[in-house]
């Protein structure tokens, strides 16, 4: 994008530096931020026109009296002098009060005025009003501006008095105490106006702080995320953006159009190559009111597409809407695992599994040849078991790499399919010299998946046989609980655990610390796949353990039956 370049201001001349203060003074332009030069030329300013105008009338109104009454010029060209000096002075050199000694000289200068012309222009003591707002307004020691607001018109009224020749009496004394009074109450007007702006100004910079402050944090908090976020008002214009989403917004500029609106960025659908229509885009979207959460988009050019998932959410004011937050996360990187993922399943479902089922299958019909020697079908049975357990991990990997089981829902006798797994553990039980029981409920109905169910009990079984020592015993159970519900058991007295294993129990890929030093075999899959498939029967498991001491599994299901 191209910036426009502006030329450096070049300085005012003197004539251009007068004309500029004469036209803020006449309200023609706005008071600038300026130092204390320019403040003290604008200030002085009204003391300035005022002595002109003072000029004038003595000459309109008496020539011969104006050009005969020195005091008249001295004060004239004094306040010339301050109105000089204020404008060309560098006051920042000095400390900030020495500019208050502008106003103190005018004052001085309409003192001397005063006293030489008010047989001339009536009124003349009033012009010390000027001065004294200027000291007024600074705050510079309030109490001493206040008591000079009140003596010096005071000094000035009496002098008149004392200089007009009449005698000298309270009444005389006393009648023209009302100009020092007024210019007292203006004057402590002024300076309470004055205190009250200073506190504004100090509550609106502090606030001013705040602000900058939480726009700092913000900011840095925005910047942080790695996600894209920008505000827009309810127009659709943005009001803010952070450095991830300027990123992802350059990324979807076309090459033809440098400075498209939303409506011509480069995004696209689900299929990659079908441009969103406008009013479906995230940020349209948002403006129209719709505050979503999981808007899929593709977006950039087809060589380096990216995908965004899109949330906005809706910004209130008094009730109405006045704007929107929406916010951009690159999900690519995540989509692309969920593809290799799905690669994984495929690859192991087809190279891995299918052959191993072969193996398993010829070497349960080699074993069972009759004139087989023994030796050779002791090895074939060794084969037989390993490859077993390997399919065992095959299928455990498939489960967890698909995250949630999908499950059919059937009349199921949960003491049906424990008989039916039943078998094949007692073999293993006798071959690792593990006692094996069962007690058996003679029917308990639930609606679940057969094959889940069983795969339920050969997990817990299974763990249960693999860490008990030889010597030990295995017993499961099915039975009622209180209200009803079916409930499975298994009890073992093998290895046990502690609170902090049970703990983390059913983490997959967790084995505790005693079963990695016993060098058992296992890949800390089948308890973490057994609860999934509990939840989604809607049961529950829970553990009981002791180090030493074994364990017992209790896995409860609701039961199918409608009890009233």
């Amino acid at each position: 994008m191209n910036e426009r370049v502006e030329a450096p201001a070049r300085p005012l001349s003197p004539a251009g530096h007068l004309r500029r203060i004469l036209r803020i003074g006449f309200l023609r332009e706005p008071l600038p931020v300026m130092g204390a030069r320019g403040l003290a030329s604008v200030n002085q300013l009204p003391s300035a026109i005022a002595a002109v105008i003072v000029i004038v009338l003595f000459l309109v109104a008496d020539a011969q009296a104006a050009l005969s009454a020195p005091g008249v010029w001295i004060g004239f060209v004094v306040i010339t002098a301050a109105t000089v000096a204020a404008s060309v002075l560098p006051w920042t050199r000095w400390p900030e009060p020495a500019v208050l000694l502008v106003p103190l000289v005018d004052m001085l200068a309409f003192f001397v005025m005063t006293l030489a012309g008010f047989k001339t222009l009536t009124g003349i003591s009033i012009l010390m009003a000027l001065p004294l707002f200027w000291l007024a307004w600074s705050r510079y020691r309030t109490g001493l501006v206040l008591a000079a607001s009140f003596v010096m018109p005071l000094g000035v009224v009496w002098g008149q008095v004392i200089l007009s020749g009449i005698e000298l009496s309270t009444k005389a004394l006393v009648k023209p105490l009302l100009v020092p009074v007024v210019l007292f109450s203006f004057t402590m007007t002024i300076a309470v106006m004055s205190l009250a702006v200073a506190r504004t100004q100090a509550r609106t910079r502090r606030a001013l702080e705040k602000a900058e402050k939480h726009a700092v944090l913000l900011n840095a908090v925005l910047n942080t995320a790695n996600v894209g976020v920008v505000v827009v008002d309810e127009a659709g214009r943005d009001l803010m953006m952070n450095d991830t989403q300027r990123t992802i917004h350059e990324s979807l500029i076309p090459d033809d159009n440098s400075n498209p609106d939303e409506a011509g960025l480069l995004i696209f659908g689900a299929d990659r190559t079908t441009p969103l229509p406008a009013d479906q885009r995230p940020v349209r979207r948002a403006v129209l009111g719709a505050e979503y959460s999981d808007q899929l988009v593709w977006g950039g050019s087809q060589e380096a597409m990216r995908a965004f998932n899109a949330s906005a959410t809706q910004m209130l004011v008094d009730g109405q809407p006045s704007g929107a937050v929406i916010a951009f996360h690159d999900v690519t990187d995540l989509l692309d695992a969920l593809a290799a993922k799905d690669d994984f399943l495929s690859t192991v479902n087809h190279e891995l599994r299918t052959p191993l089922t072969s193996i398993v299958g010829y070497l349960e019909m080699a074993s069972e040849t009759a004139h087989l020697d023994p030796a050779v079908k002791v090895y074939l049975r060794v084969a037989e078991r390993n490859a077993e357990r390997l399919l065992a991990l095959v299928g455990d990997l498939l489960d967890a790499a698909a995250g949630k089981v999908e499950i059919a829902r059937e009349p199921v006798d949960l003491s049906e399919v424990l008989e039916g797994c039943l078998p094949s553990h007692k073999a293993r039980a006798e071959r690792l010299g593990v006692g094996l029981s069962a007690e058996v409920a003679n029917r308990l109905d639930l609606l679940g998946d057969e094959r889940r169910l069983g795969q339920i009990v050969d997990n817990l079984l299974s763990n249960a046989l693999k860490y008990t020592p030889s010597g030990g015993s295995v017993n499961v159970s099915t039975y009622r609980s209180e209200t009803g519900d079916p409930i499975l058991e298994v009890t073992d007295t093998g290895q046990g655990m502690t609170v902090d294993e049970l703990g983390r129990l059913f983490t997959r890929f967790y084995r505790t610390d005693t079963v990695r030093r016993s060098n058992i075999p296992g890949a800390g899959l089948g308890l973490a796949i057994t609860n999934d498939l509990v939840e989604e029967h809607g049961g529950s498991i829970s553990v009981s353990s002791e180090p030493g001491l074994g364990s017992t599994f209790r896995v409860e299901f609701p039961s199918a039956v409608v009890r009233n």
